[in-house]
Order: structure tokens, then sequence, then C-alpha cells
């Protein structure tokens, strides 16, 4: 039969395990380090003699520190880098050597508990945005290396509705301190930090190019109105991105075929910026929307871009019409081709031979670089803005009218699949 007493001690060992007693040891401030993982500290030395203040008024540390052991006789702190300052301050500049040695509890934990110790111990803490930023980050290491630690429902989904949730914080929060994070250069994180840049400026900085945050930091620029305007004078397309464009978007097509370009912009929003439109050619890469289009990461509105197409690809002027005597030149040179029918109809029993105009008869007289050419060896040697000027230079009015004549001029021109012969 079971003691009574037998059955107490039991009970009291199973509290013993539920509850373990915490012995309190006394530590030197000077064999007390601190943490690396510590992300909120002092605001100033101001907030140190403040506490300092309290504990020499109150005669002790009230609140013991937490800490993990390193080595023989040194150890580290988990919680309590403030009220170790302030003693330290107390001896070291008060003289009061009583406040030498603080009370510890010495912590034997995995890295992962002592991370979150650390975070736990800042939980009440006013954080500045950098601090909150180190506090995602970390929750976002321990998600994503030690998911056994959290609760079922924050060890799977998308990581940053998992922050969003653990932390209490809205999922565009966490997405913006990720950015920050993740790009924003030392030196102006070194700013972030201390509070010489706000969040707002953290954010839009993180989203420039490497080169660019350097230059905004080296010319002490920190303010986020003065960032954005330095963004939109610095980040426009250059000289080389623009005539790529002007090319790859087939504006040179649209020039050749108007007068000028004032309906451009509706053109180019119609075109392109309806469909989502994408495109590159090596390093330049061009995607469009209704209202801007970006190049290389690099974006504008369309009115922006237009006003940079005139200043450096400009609209050449169309030539001045022919006169009268060039024209009445261009009919004897190809009279054979006229037909009796005005409405572009072929008569009955024409050949091909009789409604076409040989090339070789079309070649100009008196150029050196033409002199002595076959047709073939000519509209070869021409590429194909040459080709068009020549066709629209030398075909009369009744030809470039009628589809049907330039069809069957064509025809003796360039093969099936579009070669000369």
């Amino acid at each position: 039969m079971a003691k009574l007493g037998n059955i107490f001690n039991k009970e009291e060992i199973k509290k013993e395990e539920q509850h373990p007693r915490r012995t309190i040891k006394w530590i030197h401030y000077s064999k007390l380090k601190e943490n690396v993982e510590q992300y909120c500290p002092a605001r100033d030395k101001e907030e140190i003699e403040s506490l300092a203040d309290l504990i020499q008024a109150t005669g002790e540390v009230i609140e013991n520190l937490s800490v993990s052991k390193l080595d023989t006789d040194e150890y580290k702190i988990i919680a309590g880098h403030k009220r170790c300052q302030a003693c330290k301050l107390l001896v070291e500049e008060r003289g009061l050597k009583e406040f030498a040695f603080l009370p510890c509890i010495v912590n034997n934990v995995s890295a992962v508990q002592e991370s979150f110790r650390v975070m736990a111990s800042n939980g009440y803490h006013t954080k500045k945005p950098y601090e909150l930023m180190h506090e995602i980050t970390e929750m976002e290491k321990l998600l994503r290396e030690h998911p056994e630690e959290f609760p079922p429902s924050l060890q799977k989904g998308r990581m940053v509705e998992r922050l969003s949730k653990k932390m209490g914080i809205a999922r565009a929060t966490v997405q913006e301190y990720q950015q920050i994070s993740r790009n924003l250069l030392p030196e102006a994180m070194e700013k972030f930090k201390e509070g010489e840049i706000e969040k707002s400026a953290a954010l839009t900085l993180a989203r420039l190019p490497e080169k660019m945050q350097k230059e905004v930091i080296e010319q002490g620029i920190t303010k986020n109105v003065d960032i954005e305007e330095y963004k939109q004078k610095n980040l426009e397309p250059g000289a080389v991105e623009i005539r790529v464009s002007y090319q790859l978007l087939g504006i040179d097509e649209y020039d050749r075929s108007t007068v000028s370009r004032k309906a451009l912009v509706k053109f180019l929003k119609g075109r392109y910026g309806s469909t989502s439109y994408e495109i590159s050619q090596g390093e330049i890469r061009i995607s469009c929307s209704d209202k801007n289009i970006s190049i290389s990461e690099r974006s504008i509105t369309w009115e922006r871009y237009v006003t940079l197409l005139d200043q450096y690809c400009p609209k050449e002027e169309k030539e001045e019409p022919e006169p009268v005597e060039r024209r009445e030149e261009q009919r004897d040179m190809v009279s054979e081709i006229e037909t009796e029918d005005t409405d572009c109809k072929e008569p009955a029993g024409k050949s091909d031979r009789e409604i076409s105009v040989p090339m070789d008869e079309l070649v100009e007289e008196g150029r050196k670089e033409t002199a002595g050419l076959t047709r073939q060896e000519y509209m070869n040697s021409l590429d194909i803005k040459g080709v068009s000027s020549y066709i629209s230079y030398f075909l009369p009015e009744e030809i470039l009218r009628c589809p049907a004549l330039i069809e069957k001029w064509l025809k003796d021109c360039v093969n099936e699949e579009g070669q000369s012969v």
C-alpha cells in the first residue's frame, strides 16, 4: 500500500519539473557581453542615465537579467542590456561600486529559443522603423529554418501572410520592410538605423538601383520628397534606350506614314498600353501600360516618352511634292505600262510584260554607283528603306494609285518568297 507521504512527494516532483527553481547568479558587469541579435539599443546616453538614476534611487537592480553561458566566466545577455549599461555607468562614472554585480539567471537554451527570447524581451518596447524591420527579418528567418517551433497554422503558406499573422502587421507593411531589408545599401541602412532616414525615404531608396542609392547618400539627400525628385530627374531612359525603343515599337514606320507626331501619344497608348505589351532586345527591356512605358525599369509617362523621342529621334520632314516636270519624265520612262483602261482593270489579252515596268529601265542614269548594274544587282544593293524610296520616286502616280498595277509590277521584281528575281 502506498504511503500518503510518497504521493505528496511525487506531486512535489511534478511541480518541480514543471516549474524548476531558478538560481540567481551575481555576475560582474564586465563579464556580461552584448548579444549581436539585440536590435533595440538605447536611444542615447540620456536614456541610460535616467535608468541609472532609478537603479541608484532604488538601491538595487530589481529585475534579474537573462543570460546564457559563453565560456568559463563570460555570459551573453539575452535580456537586460540597458540595465547592464546603467550599472556600468554607476560604477565607472559615479564611483558606486556596490552596483558592479548584477543579479542574473543563467539559461541553458538552444540558439532558436535564445532568438525568440531576445525578440520577446523587446516585445513591449516602442520600436523605431529600423527595429521593426529587423524583427520582421529575424522572424522570417526563424519561420523558414525552424517551422516546427511554431503552431501548425504558421508552418505553411506564403511567407508574407505568415509574418503578417504572427506579428499583427498588414501584409503591405511587411512587404515594404522586406524590400528595405533586402535592397537597401549598407551606407543607407546605417542612416536608417540611426534615424537619419525615415521609413518612406528608406523604401524609396531601396527601390532605386545601387548606383543611384550611392549618389543620393553621397549628396546627403535624406528626405523622401527630395529623393523622389532626384529619381525623376535621373531615372529617365537615356538616348540609347530611346533610340532602340524607336525601332522596337515601330515608330519609325509611323513617322514614314504620317506628317506629324500630334497623334503619336494616342497611337502608342492604343496599340501598346491596353495590352500590357512587353518586348526586349539585349539588356533593354520594354513594358507598357495605359499610362507609362518602362524601358529597362525606367518608367515615364507616354507624354514624356514622346518628348524624349523628339529630342533623340527627331522626325524627318517629308520631302516636297515632285514638280510637274519630273512627273512628265516618269511618264515618258514608263509609257509602256500605261493602259487604255483608267480604272486599273487589265484589258483582255494583255500580258504581264505589257503592264510591268522593267527595273533595268529604272536604274538612274548618270550615277557612278548604278552605272552598268542590272535590275537584280541594283535592287540587291538597297536596304528596305532604299527600295521604298526608289519605288516611290520612279513609279508614276498612275501605278502608285492602283494596287493591281503595283502587284503586277512587283511580280516582275520579286518571287513568291519576296526575293528579287
